[in-house]
């Protein structure tokens, strides 16, 4: 599987490896050794890596499998743009295009029914 690498202050990121491991898994730290190879063979000249920045996180999704797009019913200054599945980056060029439609008071260039909070 793939994975991404970004700059961070003071190092490099590699993220990407998906683990459907439940809310209360720990850590797997061969995935981490994973990233860590990956990024070896991309960066050869890659510096020592410091275990104890290894880290998970949760993504949002939604039961349906399809992003939340929109705005706040509630607090009209706040638009929804998450829960992308695996595919973020992928879908980060039109999601951006929607947001900015919504934020500047633009009809949005594809219909957002399917991709409400409340569907």
């Amino acid at each position: 599987a793939g994975f991404i690498m970004s700059p961070m202050a003071g190092g490099l990121r590699a993220a990407g490896k998906v683990e459907l491991g439940g809310l209360g898994a720990p850590l797997d730290v061969a995935r981490c050794d994973a990233l860590e190879r990956g990024a070896r063979m991309a960066v050869p000249s890659l510096g020592p890596r410091d275990a104890t920045h290894d880290w998970l996180g949760f993504r949002p999704t939604m039961p349906d499998a399809l992003p939340v797009i929109g705005l706040s019913k509630h607090v009209p200054s706040v638009i929804y743009a998450f829960g992308h599945q695996h595919v973020g980056w992928t879908l980060g060029g039109i999601t951006g295009q929607l947001v900015a439609e919504l934020a500047d008071g633009v009809a949005p260039s594809v219909d957002l029914t399917p991709y409400r909070l409340d569907r």
